[in-house]
């Protein structure tokens, strides 16, 4: 087993749902299979491994998760909308890229993604169906909050007459400023705490 102590900022980017948020658009219909892959974490993995997961070299490399344990939602804001995800251990596989995905048609980020997906799926199930075994990794990762426990001290607008500190637009006669200890703003980053090549049987 191989100790690293690779770590890299968490990117929301990556790990967020497949709906479009605040968009006018029609939502796009993803297939069941593809809308779990990101439900459960199976995306999350891909991108750790992928982005951050550097002494494993994925250049021309399709990533497919054998197993993994542990995975659960850790939220990352106050009104539990944003969120990354956390393992104890993931197994991957990686495969030979041999159909480049169709672009032409992809309107956004997320129908890239998407688009990606189906094509990694059709030549990771073409490998498997010749007797291919690709290179596998158990990877332990560690989702960190770098700035948990850590203050700041920031002025805030306090309502006299309401005895509570309110939004600056709120901002009258009645107030006035107080200083006041708050939460540092989360830093997430996983840190890789080990790496194990698995042979194949």
């Amino acid at each position: 087993m191989k100790k690293n102590d690779e770590k890299i900022s968490a990117s929301p980017e990556n790990v967020k749902d497949s709906k479009h948020n605040g968009s006018k658009r029609k939502r796009k219909k993803y297939s069941a299979e593809y809308i779990s892959y990101v439900e459960h974490g199976d995306s999350a993995i891909v991108f750790i491994t992928r982005d951050i997961v550097r002494s494993i070299n994925t250049n021309g490399k399709w990533i497919d998760v054998v197993d993994s344990s542990g995975g659960q939602r850790i939220f990352t804001d106050e009104g539990d909308s944003e969120y990354r995800w956390d393992f104890d251990w993931f197994i991957v596989e990686l495969f030979p890229r041999v159909t480049k995905p169709n672009y032409l048609k992809v309107h956004d980020d997320e129908d890239k993604k998407y688009i990606t997906w189906v094509t990694a799926t059709k030549d990771i199930e073409m490998w498997r169906s010749k007797g291919y075994e690709g290179k596998k990794f158990k990877v332990k990762p560690k989702l960190v909050n770098t700035k948990k426990g850590k203050m700041q001290t920031v002025k805030r607008l306090w309502n006299n007459k309401f005895n509570r500190f309110v939004p600056e637009k709120w901002k009258n006669s009645d107030c006035e400023y107080r200083t006041v200890e708050v939460p540092v703003d989360p830093d997430w980053q996983y840190y890789i705490l080990s790496i194990e090549r698995i042979k194949n049987k």
